[in-house]
């Protein structure tokens, strides 16, 4: 739609198509061409052409003076973009689990990286719905786990051990399992998953587990365990301080992966922003000094 426009601006600027295409580092004959094409499409002539000089007609002076402000703006557009792309200022959209995660870690992580980056403003989004990148309008997003769409960008920020516990008394009461499949004769405290998987050598599986309560949030769940309720599956950084003094005991050890990854995961995109990176970069500092 557009093209011929630069060329016709350029010519007219110029002074000829001689110099127009030394300026754009084309050829004079397809340059030409394209200004013709250009008044075609708009059914208007706008030079007259003569061997020795150029000049606008009077609806080219008019179009010419249009295009010339349209091409400023653009200008002025490309230039903002760059800015936007490559200064620590703006705006980092993050989601994220809630919890103690964002409570205890992210939060404060966050809030140091603002006192170091004043320029750049983070919305934090908490919700725990499996958001599609693609779509939604985040530029950083934090998961647990396995990420199916390998079209994304990641990063690993931690790794995160994973625990089945329950209290003491439970397992007193109705004794400790071997295999994960014993979990289905026992109450199992769900929060977002009720298909638990474990892996131990060469062998997964995983378990459709049921119990009388639900809730996704980890603090929950971890109250539930301690009130007696059942098992609940969880990750260390819930359970580090009840695995230590005794209140939880982890069960299914030997069923357990060493870990799994906290990732930052990106959109797709060909150019991540500069303030977007300093952000990811920070997180993985972050969380070597203050480990999750």
């Amino acid at each position: 739609m557009y093209s011929g426009v630069v060329d016709f601006v350029t010519v007219v600027e110029s002074g000829s198509f001689t110099a127009a295409a030394d300026k754009l580092g084309g050829s004079k004959a397809s340059i030409s061409q394209r200004v013709s094409d250009l008044e075609a499409r708009l059914g208007v002539q706008l030079l007259y052409r003569s061997t020795r000089k150029l000049r606008l007609t009077e609806a080219g002076e008019g179009y010419y003076h249009s295009c010339r402000q349209s091409l400023e703006l653009l200008e002025e557009a490309n230039l903002s973009a760059q800015q936007q792309q490559h200064h620590l200022q703006g705006k980092v959209v993050i989601n994220s689990q809630g919890g103690i995660f964002a409570e205890q870690w992210l939060a404060p992580a966050l809030l140091a990286f603002r006192q170091q980056y004043p320029k750049i403003d983070i919305e934090l989004d908490l919700s725990s719905q499996r958001e599609d990148l693609l779509a939604a309008p985040f530029d950083l997003v934090l998961r647990m786990g396995a990420l199916p769409d390998s079209s994304l960008q990641v990063r690993v920020l931690s790794q995160l051990h994973t625990h089945v516990v329950a209290s003491p008394e439970y397992l007193q009461q109705h004794g400790v399992p071997k295999h994960p499949e014993e979990l289905k004769a026992h109450p199992c405290i769900c929060g977002t998953v009720s298909h638990w998987p474990f892996v131990k050598q060469q062998q997964r599986l995983t378990v459709a587990v049921k119990g009388p309560f639900s809730c996704p949030n980890g603090h929950v769940l971890k109250q539930a365990a301690l009130q007696g309720l059942g098992f609940i599956r969880s990750h260390d950084m819930y359970l580090r301080d009840a695995l230590a003094d005794g209140s939880l005991q982890a069960v299914l050890q030997d069923w357990q992966e060493s870990s799994q990854p906290l990732w930052m995961v990106f959109p797709p995109a060909r150019f991540r922003s500069k303030r977007v990176s300093a952000l990811a970069d920070w997180l993985v500092n972050y969380a070597q000094q203050h480990p999750i």
